[in-house]
């Protein structure tokens, strides 16, 4: 969606046009889901707080003003605050599964298909372990797949603080992966 489509469904939706919001809400709602999953244990806490996002967005799109950020922008920070806000709720709680509650399935390559779970589950856990900033650079650049200019916009920084950000968040999760033991080749 292009900057002046984005603002005239911003402003149709401001004076109380539904479908313009839900053509916002069906423009964003993945990359949202899958900035905050990335970032959360289960799915379901991801779609708790993803909905959590767009009741902000309903509530605070009456004073929503553009200032040269996309609509994006200012959703991402939502949905950063969101996942601040459900860390503080649970204290960061492990999430223990019940075995006898797996359902195992019987695939034929149960190692293999167990192994990436354990390997996703370990660079969440990795990336957790990093800066907000960094954790926000690495899901728009590798999840989100948003280029640096785009990055950066989103960010409110230069393309060469975003560089230096995601130097550094990948130099961390390499080591953090490494001393877990997890090495990919």
């Amino acid at each position: 969606m292009n900057t002046h489509e984005e603002q005239a469904l911003v402003l149709a939706a401001q004076r109380g046009d539904e479908q313009a919001f839900g053509e916002l809400y069906d423009a964003y709602v993945d990359r949202i889901y899958r900035y905050i999953y990335y970032r959360v244990s289960t799915p379901e806490i991801a779609q708790d707080l993803t909905s959590e996002v767009f009741l902000r967005m309903v509530e605070g799109l009456p004073g929503y003003q553009y200032r040269e950020l996309p609509l994006l922008a200012w959703l991402y920070r939502i949905a950063h605050a969101r996942i601040v806000d459900h860390y503080r709720r649970s204290r960061r709680r492990a999430n223990d599964e019940d075995i006898e509650a797996l359902n195992l399935g019987t695939e034929t390559d149960l190692d293999g298909a167990m192994m990436t779970r354990y390997h996703q589950q370990e660079v969440r856990n990795a990336l957790s372990l990093l800066t907000d900033e960094q954790q926000q650079v690495i899901v728009l650049r590798f999840i989100e797949g948003h280029s640096l200019q785009k990055t950066a916009d989103l960010l409110g920084k230069t393309i060469g603080a975003v560089k230096v950000m995601q130097h550094r968040a990948l130099q961390s999760l390499n080591r953090v992966l490494a001393q877990r033991g997890v090495v990919y080749e």
